[in-house]
């Protein structure tokens, strides 16, 4: 069996930063020697994802405008990771789910924590299974939001899921996880 190192940095610098992402150039060079530079990393904040479940078996979607493709999607509620979060990804979970939403829901568990892309994003994603949700307030959007919340039966997730409804494919991951959490798909 081959064993793997990392590569090595040599230098790295900043060539974007703001309040959503920083963009980093690195300079690195490879275990058998080659040259890598510049190797672009994003660098985001963690994310959550929330599944969420009314005792009548639907689950608590959103549909929103996601201008990197140009079109309107079928998505979970969740989003970035805030300081006041304090690294917790229930607090997190529970807050993106009130503001997108309007729900709340009588019990949240933390299912998994996966990498959205490692080749190139240093951030997690965090998926967040809520059980009982149900209408709680009004929903409290960022700028540039605007959620429409569909709720969508159990039974229905995989064909809308194979026809296409759903094409973000961490939250495809979220869901499934989620739901075998909950008991409610097996593999």
């Amino acid at each position: 069996m081959t064993t793997l190192k990392p590569w090595t940095v040599t230098a790295s610098r900043i060539v974007l930063a703001d309040r959503w992402i920083r963009v980093r150039a690195d300079s690195c060079v490879a275990a058998n020697g080659d040259a890598i530079d510049p190797f672009y990393i994003l660098e985001y904040a963690d994310w959550v994802h929330v599944v969420a479940l009314t005792d009548d078996d639907r689950l608590v979607m959103n549909r929103q405008y996601r201008h990197g493709a140009g079109e309107v999607h079928l998505e979970l509620p969740g989003g970035v990771m805030d300081a006041a979060d304090g690294g917790d990804p229930i607090i997190a979970g529970r807050r993106e789910f009130q503001e997108e939403t309007g729900y709340a829901a009588r019990e949240f568990r933390r299912v998994v924590s996966l990498r959205p892309n490692p080749a190139t994003h240093t951030n997690r994603v965090h998926t967040v299974l809520a059980l009982g949700a149900q209408p709680n307030g009004v929903q409290s959007f960022d700028n540039g939001e605007e959620i429409a919340v569909e709720l969508i039966p159990v039974d229905d997730l995989l064909r809308l899921i194979q026809e296409g409804g759903v094409q973000q494919s961490t939250h495809v991951a979220s869901l499934l996880l989620a739901l075998a959490a909950a008991g409610r798909v097996t593999f």
